[in-house]
């Protein structure tokens, strides 16, 4: 008796997307570099927000995305990093990467690198972005400083009242 199988859920990938998956997670493994989900990237090892953007469970809303207003609620663990200098985060639901710069300014910008539409492979360090699809790097206000890119990263309008941060894009 011949059982069939459940193709339903199977997506196929091109070849391009195969190896930019496979490549990234092996250089990730060869690295020790922990693989988080795509959709927020942070610099801390808080749990990602589940589909309600809600961390742990809490009743703190941690992101409210309505048009495009993005509001953020640092008083949610998920999101505590943004408190502090230095802390930043990707937040792919939002198209978004937000940084403190210095404990208080908060700026945000989109997470499409303008060289060739990467959104998910960012890294912050000694305040640059670093976008490691090709290696195109930016000032943590958006500047342009090397690689392939050529031009600055656009930045959104913030607003902070205390620990309620809304992005306006």
């Amino acid at each position: 008796m011949e059982t069939e199988k459940n193709t339903a859920s199977i997506k196929p990938i091109d070849r391009k997307q195969f190896l930019k998956t496979a490549g990234s997670t092996a250089l990730f493994a060869f690295l020790g570099i922990k693989l988080v989900g795509c959709d927020v990237t942070s610099s801390s090892d808080e749990p990602d927000p589940d589909e309600n953007g809600n961390g742990n469970g809490d009743d703190i809303t941690d992101i409210i995305i309505d048009g495009n207003t993005v509001t953020l609620n640092l008083d949610a663990p998920t999101l505590a990093e943004l408190r502090n200098a230095g802390g930043w985060m990707v937040i792919g639901q939002a198209a978004l990467i937000v940084v403190n710069i210095d404990g208080n300014l908060i700026r945000a910008f989109t997470n499409v690198c303008p060289h060739a539409g990467c959104n998910d492979s960012w890294q912050y360090n000694n305040e640059r972005f670093i976008c490691t699809c090709h290696n195109s790097t930016f000032q943590n206000d958006g500047t342009f400083v090397s690689g392939p890119a050529g031009r600055d990263l656009p930045e959104f309008s913030v607003d902070r009242d205390e620990n309620i941060v809304t992005i306006t894009k």
